[in-house]
């Protein structure tokens, strides 16, 4: 592959140059410390991606008026000289890099709670609840909305005397910016009300006067086009709206859609295409004349590159996948492409941050622990052996190999990957396969030496002289107590790994987690009648909401009929039966095939089995709970560092 030209261009934003197209979206960390000053651990996460040269990193929201206008309990505050210090320290770790840095300057409206708010009330345009947040605003007053214009110039002041090259007004997403924008929020009736130009005059008033005082700020406007729920705005006003902010002096337009009604179309779940919103950014394009910036879900280089080139957009922001992997821009630069460690839109970092805690990435266990977790060569001499080549297995061998140990990875099949090859195997899940991919490359990089169709046996430790044991030999399917299985009985694993093929057939799928409604759609896109069966009174409990919901609505448009708080009493050789909990009544459900997706169990056998043959063994993955990747690649990465940590507490330490 050869590398991407388009995005090597230098591009101009207002006064500031970047060196290449390429741009880091804010996105909320939760790093922030609980008084919204800036941590030693953010600085860390946002060095990290501009050394992964990334051509301009818009810092994450910061808020323009604490408490009352924060959205989460450790957002950055940007509305007292106190955060320059601390604002400054960031800005010069992203410089270092030869990177921009803008910030994004931020007030949640209507969408927070007041535990954020400290038991503030929430404001807006008008006295409406977000149907999500379910806490009823108040009105803002004329004189209150000029106390907030002035607000957010005083914190692009404070992004000025803190070096930053720019500043981001949100006014995308459904925060209060955006509220005063759409219809859907602004019940108004005065001059910041009604017709567009009024709703979009608190914007264009902070806009010009921003660029009045501090035109060496290069302006950005995260700005909705369309808001995507019935009576919001649509793209004609978009727009409309989009010429506006241009007119008011703004230097770029960073084209983005949906508020938190809107669900997946603001925070898109795994099926939706790479690229899907682009349509909006080249119609804002062909509206306007500054620079247009757009994104989601952008996954390829090559993918981004093509929409610089065919002129929809002028710069291109990756997020999600700048957090799976902070040096995205650079492998994409250097045309190794191959090489980057794939998003697989699973919305971990989303949930987390729902939740309340530091941002975390499913696929890279270092993000956000860049400061424990950084490259080290502490473990030369060490001999470690392997058990498994899974996600987890091999990220432990990738990470010790790195730290200087000599690594042997063991796999009993013929070849990577472990269960994560047939997980890959149903609709929207090929990023899976992408991620083992990259794993099996890293493996080869590393120098680990891998040894496939190969079962370990506790006395090749001897052979082998390992210091250390690491256990990543994956779970065992749990099977249902009930005797007497008959012929047509298939495995999750039978059907998804193609030993097992069904077309036209009844099939009745015990299990409805997320991997068995995975498999539901799997065969109903094979033209089979399917039908699931949960005991629990949900399906596909503690997947990610935002795809959990997708997820489902897929089965249902897809025809999967559903049958949960149910308890299967008997298998039968031409069905089920079952007893529904809801209607305490049994039902026979005739199938063609049962297939069994009840989950798997971690297999402590060999653990148990080398407790006197090696002084340090790690349990990890799987094999010590059956959990999901993000767990997985977690524990395999704090292996070396366990190692490392205790070579340093005890420097004369023999591990074996």
């Amino acid at each position: 592959m050869t590398p991407t030209t388009t995005l090597h261009q230098s591009g101009q934003i207002g006064p500031i140059q970047t060196k290449n197209r390429i741009v880091m979206p804010a996105m909320g960390t939760g790093l922030g410390s609980i008084n919204g000053e800036v941590t030693p651990q953010m600085i860390h996460y946002y060095e990290e991606r501009a050394a992964g040269g990334v051509g301009m990193i818009i810092v994450e929201l910061a808020c323009v008026d604490s408490p009352g206008g924060k959205a989460n309990l450790t957002q950055l505050g940007i509305d007292h000289p106190r955060y320059i210090f601390g604002l400054n320290e960031l800005t010069e770790a992203i410089h270092a890099h030869d990177c921009r840095a803008m910030i994004q300057l931020h007030h949640a409206g209507r969408q927070t709670s007041e535990p954020v708010t400290e038991g503030i009330q929430p404001v807006a345009p008008s006295a409406q609840a977000c149907k999500l947040m379910r806490v009823m605003p108040r009105e803002l007053s004329r004189e209150e909305i000029v106390e907030l214009k002035n607000k957010f110039v005083s914190a692009a002041f404070y992004a000025y005397k803190a070096g930053f090259d720019g500043v981001e007004l949100h006014a995308a997403h459904g925060y209060l910016l955006s509220q005063f924008l759409s219809p859907y929020t602004n019940q108004r009736s005065d001059e910041y009300g009604g017709n567009t130009a009024n709703r979009a005059r608190l914007l264009l008033e902070i806009i010009s006067t921003i660029k009045q005082k501090i035109p060496q700020l290069a302006l950005s406007v995260r700005l909705n086009i369309v808001d995507f729920v019935p009576g919001g705005l649509e793209q004609a006003e978009g727009l409309e709206i989009a010429a506006l902010v241009e007119k008011a002096g703004a230097d770029l337009i960073n084209v983005s859609n949906g508020i938190y009604e809107s669900g997946q179309t603001n925070i898109e779940p795994v099926s939706f295409q790479e690229g899907w919103r682009i349509h909006l950014a080249e119609a804002v394009k062909a509206r306007v004349k500054i620079p247009v910036l757009a994104g989601g879900v952008i996954r390829h280089p090559d993918f981004a590159n093509q929409l610089l080139a065919s002129g929809k957009t002028d710069f291109v922001w990756v997020g999600r996948g700048m957090l799976a992997d902070p040096h995205w821009a650079v492998k994409s630069l250097r045309g190794q492409a191959d090489k980057i460690r794939p998003c697989i839109s699973c919305n971990h970092c989303i949930a987390r941050s729902f939740a309340g805690v530091h941002i975390r990435c499913a696929v890279n266990p270092f993000a956000a622990r860049e400061w424990r977790l950084r490259d080290f060569n502490r473990l030369d001499g060490l001999r470690v052996v392997v058990v498994g080549g899974g996600p987890a297995g091999m990220q432990a061998a990738i990470s010790l190999a790195r730290a200087g140990a000599s690594v042997d990875l063991m796999e009993r099949s013929s070849k990577l990957g472990g269960l994560l090859n047939v997980a890959s195997q149903p609709p929207h899940k090929e990023r899976l396969a992408e991620l083992v991919n990259y794993l099996i490359r890293e493996v080869e990089l590393s120098g680990v030496k891998v040894h496939l169709n190969t079962t370990f046996t506790p006395e090749m430790l001897t052979d082998f002289k390992a210091d250390a044991l690491v256990i990543a030999s994956g779970a065992k399917p749990v099977m249902p107590k009930i005797n007497g299985l008959p012929s047509n009985i298939s495995s999750l694993e039978d059907i998804l790994s193609g030993q097992v093929k069904i077309n036209g057939e009844k099939v009745v799928i015990i299990g409805g987690g997320s991997s068995g409604c995975e498999l539901g759609e799997y065969l109903a896109d094979q033209e089979n009648n399917v039908t699931i069966v949960e005991q629990s009174p949900q399906l596909a409990v503690g997947l990610e909401n935002i795809n959990r919901l997708d997820l489902l609505g897929r089965i249902k448009k897809k025809g999967v009929k559903v049958k949960t708080a149910c308890n299967v009493e008997e298998i039968l050789k031409d069905g089920v039966v079952v007893y529904s909990l809801k209607e305490e009544k049994q039902e026979v459900l005739t199938a063609d095939r049962i297939v069994i997706s009840c989950g798997y169990r971690a297999d402590h056998e060999l653990y148990g089995a080398v407790q006197d043959k090696v002084k340090t063994v790690f349990l990890i993955g799987d094999a010590y709970a059956a959990r999901g990747v993000q767990e997985s690649l977690e524990e395999a990465a704090l292996v070396a560092y366990r190692l490392r940590k205790s070579r340093e507490q005890f420097p004369g330490l023999e591990i074996n």
